[in-house]
Parts: structure tokens; C-alpha cells; sequence
């Protein structure tokens, strides 16, 4: 530990007397003795980024601690080619929130105590290293004043690798907390892997609000330039939704879709026009639905699909990477063993897709005149497990009694594991399971608590491993065997408009979408929750 000492000695105009001349005459004072214990302060200071920074130097002046004629200040150095310098506290104990941006080369942090005696300065100076906090566990985005949004982070020991606290949301309301607030409604919030090699890798947040898009590093949340995520956007812009693929996140704005590849890292770029087929040009997400693979842990496949209205066909990007763009399915590609045309699917609308199984593509389309529900589902891979366009599988009919449950239904989820789709009412979730006899048959699994009413409902996997984490993820056995990854649903109720819910539950006997009611575990203190995703690290 450096202790530096600034004293500044007066020194007679005639310069230094002989030794023989009579020093009784002079005018002496002795200057007080302040004294700085550093002995046990650790010279490298490590901190958390928006966690607690506390430091106890102990200061004594002529043996007295705390002495009133001591005054301190505490600074960081923010930059220094710019000799930016930020005022942290004027208190002997710093004791502050740790708000500059991470940095692990480390910042320099000076303690000044000034003795207002006799103006003298006494300095320490520590190194402050600030690392990152945020690790994988659940984004919920939620609002306080129901018109501008906000994240908090859930963490905790069956969802986020090496964590021991005892803290499970870890932060609330991180943008508000910076002074940074949103001034925005999140409507869609989606994790996603940015960056060109594996070196470049960024975690990111994708959220979509009603006024614009948002990029954030998982890091420190701090907000990325948002005039590029989509300057291909020519039209007024009408709210989003983000898919996330591996390789790839989908993202849906003005019922048309886009694409973000790795390497494209800060935008979306439009695909080109899909197809000409007898004239008809068409890229019309219908509801904003979109029915894309997700990670298993060794598929790779960025396939989509999605249903256009305004054709009556399914759109598709291609799974291969090779022909990586958009297409509507054509007359031509229909095979008679087809369950259905896929160019042919006249007069419905989109209510809900998923990924479901390891690889199949699952769309629920409503009839708009009968009001009739069906689902049409699409393999990914062939019976070689090599990647395919998404090819027609299944077409399942709905009966009266699943009808009426998807006719009061809030929120639909799709199991990546298992052929089970997640059907969510205001205070119930059932089991919808697709059987390979083209079969459907569906059964309660779980009742809300009193009082609150049903908002999200998503199927659990860990970030990283829904976009394919073993194409990046050094560690990649220990991430994916946390005990809940797809193991689980991730709820959000309301029990008013300003007191917001997050529920963990597991599944038990796997393949029957049965649910642990016993074993859940609940998250309070959120506000009126619009969207809920897992983050990865």
C-alpha cells in the first residue's frame, strides 16, 4: 500500500542558519500527527458493477479516530487520457453503489483527508476492479406506472451456475437504478449470442417496445446504439417481437420479417423479397407469429416458419445455411404425402408457434370463419437427423373441448423435449400432448394461486442453450445440466396491476407435462410484467 504525504514546510527567506545561531528565538509549532491505516485494506479493491463498494480506512489524527477537524474525499479516475475524475463521497467510510462502467484493467481510487488546521493533504490510493454481477437466470420486464418499462434479474442456485447468495432477484429496476430509464413499454424481450468469432461473443438483450428497438450487453445493461438495429425499415414503425434460433434471431416488425445474424452483430437485415410465384410477392408475418428451432444442445438449424394472411401460405426461412433466405412454400414443392399443403392454407390466422420435440415446427392457426383450430407441424430433420427445409409432418384437428380451452387461453408454450404444448388461461395450465397417430388429448396440470390471474407463459430452457451453446460455450456440460434446464415453466401472474409474480415450476414424470405444484418456487416484487425470457452468460 503507497501512503503518500503532501507537506508543506515554510522555509526562512535567509535560507538555513548556522548551527551556532540561538533557535530559541524562533517561532516553532509542531504539526499534528494524521495517520491513515491502510494495513488492512487490500491494495486491489474488487467490486461488482451496480454492487455495493465498501471501504473502512481507519484515520486517526494525534491518536484520536475520527477527529473533527479531518475532512475526506473519495475519487475515481474514470479516464485517464481525459483526467475525468467522479466524487464517490465525502465520508471516511466509502460506502456507495458502484456505477462506472465495468472494467477489469481497473480504475484508480483515491481517499484525500484534509486536515482543515493546518490545510495539509494525506492520500491513499487502491486500484478498483469492476467486474460484472449479471449472470445466466430470468429477464422480467415489468412496469412500475404502467407506461415505461423496466428489468429485473432473477438468479439463484437451480438456474444460475456457481451461485451461492442467498439474494435471488439480484437487481430491480436496473435502468432506473443507473438514472437511465427506458422512457418506453417493453413489449418483447429476448436474449441472444452477438459477435463475428468466438473471441467477439457478446451476451445481448433484444427488447422491443412500442416506440422503438433496444440493444443491451448483459454485462452491465448498458444501451447500445439503437439508429442501426433496423435501417432497413422504411415504413412507421409498429412494435416488435424477437425469436431466438441458433445462429440467428428472428425479428418481426411491421408483420414483416427480419434477420440478425451473428456476424451482422448490431442490425437486423430485411431478407430479400421471398418469392415471384405467378406474381404474387408476399413477406407478411400474420400477428407477429413465428414458429422457430431453438437450441437442443446439437441442432443447428436456424429453420422458421411463419404464416402469411394476405397469401394463405407458410413462409420459411431454409433451414441449410446455404440457403439461408426467405421463401413461400410453392404449388410445386406439395408432395401427396403431405398432411397438408403448405401453399394452400387459405383464411386462417396465426395464434401461436413454437419449436417442440428437438424438431419440430408447430403452428396453431385459427379459422376465420369457423373459428375452427388447427395444428400444423413441421420436421426440421430427416429420418438421417440431417437438416431439412422445414417439411410438413402432422396436421392435427382440435376437438370441442380443447377449442373452447384454446378459445380462453392467455398464453400457449411448446416443450422442446417433449410433444406437449403449454396451454395457459387466467388461472390455469394444461397439457396439450400431440400424439403420432394424429391424435391430441390434453389435461390440467396446474391452478393458479388465489388472487392472481395468468399473464406469460413460457417453456424453461437456459439462454445459452437456446441458441446453441456448444457451438461457443467452453463449458458447456456444466451449463446445460443445471437441474431446471427444460425441466420446467417460467410463469408470470398478476395480482394487480402494480404487484407482478414470477413462478419457476418443474415438471415431474417426464413426457406427461405433469408439474410439480409442490416444488415451485416464487418470485415477488415486480410490477405489471409484460414479458419474461432466460438470459445466458
Amino acid at each position: 500500500m503507497k501512503t503518500i504525504y503532501y507537506l508543506f514546510l515554510l522555509v526562512l527567506g535567509c535560507g538555513f542558519v548556522s548551527c551556532y545561531d540561538d533557535k530559541s528565538t524562533y517561532d516553532t509549532k509542531d504539526i499534528s500527527n494524521v495517520e491513515l491505516d491502510v494495513s488492512g485494506v487490500p491494495q486491489t479493491q474488487y467490486v461488482a458493477y451496480l454492487g455495493k463498494l465498501h471501504i473502512d480506512v481507519p484515520v486517526k489524527k494525534d491518536g484520536n479516530a475520527n477527529h473533527p477537524d479531518l475532512e475526506y474525499k473519495w475519487e475515481v479516475e474514470l479516464g485517464s487520457s481525459t483526467g475525468l475524475i467522479e466524487v464517490l463521497s465525502n465520508e471516511r467510510v466509502l460506502d456507495t453503489i458502484a456505477a462506472m462502467p465495468i472494467l477489469a484493467s481497473g480504475y484508480t481510487l483515491v481517499l484525500e483527508v484534509t486536515d482543515k488546521v493546518t490545510t495539509l493533504k494525506y492520500y491513499s490510493t487502491f486500484s478498483l476492479v469492476v467486474e460484472s454481477q449479471f449472470g445466466e437466470g430470468i429477464i422480467v420486464a415489468h412496469s412500475r406506472d404502467g407506461e415505461m418499462s423496466d428489468l429485473s434479474l432473477i438468479m439463484d442456485k437451480d438456474i444460475t451456475k456457481g451461485f451461492s447468495g442467498t439474494e435471488r432477484v439480484v437487481y430491480n429496476d436496473i435502468f432506473s437504478s443507473k438514472g437511465e430509464p427506458l422512457d418506453d413499454w417493453i413489449d418483447n424481450v429476448t436474449y441472444t449470442v452477438s459477435g463475428a468469432t468466438w473471441s467477439t461473443y457478446q451476451n445481448i438483450l433484444w427488447k422491443a417496445g412500442r416506440n422503438g428497438m433496444f440493444r443491451a450487453d448483459c454485462r452491465d445493461y448498458s444501451v447500445k446504439g439503437t439508429d442501426k438495429i433496423i435501417p432497413f425499415v422504411t415504413e412507421p414503425y409498429v412494435s416488435g417481437h424477437f425469436y431466438p434460433a441458433p445462429q440467428t434471431t428472428i425479428m418481426v416488425v411491421n408483420n414483416q420479417v427480419y434477420q440478425h445474424l451473428r456476424q451482422n452483430d448490431e442490425i437486423f437485415i430485411k431478407p430479400e423479397v421471398v418469392s415471384d410465384l405467378g406474381g404474387v410477392q408476399s413477406n407478411y408475418v400474420d400477428n407477429r407469429v413465428v414458429a422457430a428451432a431453438t437450441g437442443d444442445g446439437v441442432h443447428s438449424s436456424g429453420a422458421t416458419i411463419w404464416y402469411d394472411s394476405h397469401v394463405g401460405r407458410f413462409g420459411r426461412f431454409n433451414g441449410a445455411f446455404s440457403q439461408n433466405k426467405c421463401a413461400l412454400y410453392s404449388p410445386s414443392e406439395n408432395n401427396e404425402n403431405f398432411p397438408f399443403d403448405p401453399s394452400a392454407v387459405p383464411d386462417k390466422e396465426a395464434v401461436a408457434g413454437g419449436f417442440m420435440n428437438g424438431s419440430s415446427l408447430v403452428m396453431v392457426l385459427k379459422d376465420k370463419v369457423s373459428g375452427e383450430y388447427s395444428l400444423y407441424t413441421f420436421f426440421t430433420k430427416n429420418q438421417n437427423a440431417d437438416l431439412v427445409n422445414p417439411t410438413p409432418s402432422y396436421l392435427y384437428a382440435v376437438s370441442s373441448s380443447i377449442k373452447d380451452l384454446l378459445d380462453r387461453s392467455v398464453s400457449i408454450c411448446f416443450s422442446t423435449v417433449d410433444p406437449i404444448m403449454y396451454v395457459a388461461t387466467n388461472r390455469e395450465i394444461h397439457a396439450v400432448r400431440l400424439n403420432i397417430d394424429g391424435t391430441i388429448s390434453s389435461s390440467l396440470k396446474y391452478t393458479v394461486t388465489a388472487g392472481e390471474n395468468i399473464s406469460v407463459l413460457k417453456f424453461y430452457a437456459q439462454g445459452r442453450y437456446n441458441v446453441n451453446s456448444d457451438d461457443f460455450d467452453s463449458d458447456t456440460e456444466g451449463l446445460l445440466t443445471l437441474p431446471l434446464n427444460t425441466k420446467a415453466v417460467m410463469m408470470a401472474t398478476q395480482a394487480s396491476d402494480t404487484e407482478g409474480y414470477v413462478y419457476l415450476i418443474p415438471q415431474k414424470d417426464p413426457g406427461t407435462g405433469n408439474l410439480d405444484a409442490e416444488k415451485q418456487v416464487k418470485y415477488d416484487g415486480f410490477g405489471k410484467i409484460s414479458d419474461i425470457t432466460t438470459q445466458g452468460r
